[in-house]
């Protein structure tokens, strides 16, 4: 029987596979077509792109500021509170991997 619905999913899978190309293949034809009526080279501002991702760039820079003293004591007590969580949950953590490890057994 599982030979059965194996057979089955694939043929669905080269049936699809096959219409899927057959939707590409009409598509790339169909581009070409529209492409070659169009026959103008339209140009890519590559300039315009480069000076907007360059201008992008130092606004967030200049927007950066210098961790202040406030921030090295809130990241000092995060890192505190995750050692007091690791400490607190630990068996928690411990059974549920444990459980996992039996469920793929």
């Amino acid at each position: 029987m599982l030979e059965v619905w194996f057979g089955v999913c694939l043929g669905l899978l080269l049936a699809s596979s096959g219409a899927l190309w057959y939707k590409f293949h009409t598509l790339e034809t169909t581009i070409n077509r529209s492409m070659n009526k169009v026959q103008e080279s339209v140009e890519f501002p590559i300039d315009a792109i480069k000076d907007e991702i360059s201008d992008t760039i130092q606004d967030f820079m200049s927007n950066m500021n210098v961790p202040t003293a406030q921030d090295h004591l809130l990241g000092g007590i995060s890192q505190i509170m995750q050692m007091w969580a690791m400490k607190k949950f630990a068996p928690a953590v411990e059974m549920i991997q444990s459980q996992m490890q039996n469920e793929n057994l």
